[in-house]
């Protein structure tokens, strides 16, 4: 507990900023996987259709 009120207010931030970028990569990363799975069952759609 005493390490947390002595710690830097900047060392806080650095860390939750860090964490808040690989949040927000790996958001996006799924965003194109989600992509990709829609676009491959549509063309599998597409292929049963035929």
């Amino acid at each position: 507990m005493e390490n947390a009120l002595r710690a830097n207010p900047l060392e806080i931030r650095e860390q939750y900023e860090k964490q808040l970028k690989d949040l927000q990569e790996a958001y996006g990363e799924a965003m194109l996987e989600l992509r990709a799975r829609k676009k491959l069952a549509a063309l599998m759609e597409r292929e049963d259709d035929k």
